[in-house]
C-alpha cells in the first residue's frame, strides 16, 4: 500500500518536479536583459541602415551608337554640404566592361536626376552605376 506524503512534502516535490521551483526562476532576469538590449540594437539598425547616406536609382539607359550609351539615373544624399562621386560603367554582351566613367555631383541640393553619355570602346548592351561616393 502506498503511504501519503504530507501537504508540505509533495507540494514542493510536485513544484520541483514540473518546473515551477524557485531554481528555475534564474533565467527570467538575463532573458529580460537580453530582450531588453536586443530590442534596442534591432530598433537602432533598422533606422540607421534604411537611410543609407548615398541612394542611387538608374531610371533608364539607351543604346545612342556603337560608341555610345547614355545613363539617366536619380541620387539622393544626406549631406548636401559636399560634391560627391559616381561611377558609370557601360557593359558588352560578354560581361566586359567597354566604357566608364566618374560623374562629379555638385554639392547643394539632396535629390539630383542625371544624364550621362558613356564613351565606349565596343558596342555596349548595357549600363549600370557601379557606386557613389
Amino acid at each position: 500500500m502506498l503511504t501519503r506524503m504530507s501537504e508540505r512534502e509533495g507540494d514542493d516535490y510536485l513544484q520541483e518536479r514540473y518546473g515551477n521551483s524557485q531554481k528555475s526562476k534564474r533565467w527570467v532576469l538575463p532573458a529580460v536583459i537580453l530582450f531588453v538590449v536586443g530590442g534596442c540594437w534591432l530598433i537602432w539598425s533598422a533606422n540607421h541602415y534604411s537611410k543609407p547616406e548615398i541612394r542611387t536609382d538608374l531610371i533608364s539607359f539607351s543604346i545612342t551608337s556603337p560608341k555610345a550609351v547614355s545613363l539617366r539615373y536619380a541620387i539622393n544624399v544626406r549631406t548636401a554640404d559636399r560634391s560627391h562621386q559616381c561611377v558609370l560603367t557601360a557593359i558588352d554582351y560578354q560581361a566586359n566592361i567597354v566604357g566608364q566613367i566618374t560623374d562629379t555631383i555638385p554639392a547643394g541640393a539632396n535629390n539630383y536626376t542625371r544624364q550621362i553619355s558613356i564613351p565606349t570602346r565596343a558596342a555596349a548592351v548595357s549600363a549600370s552605376i557601379e557606386h557613389c561616393s
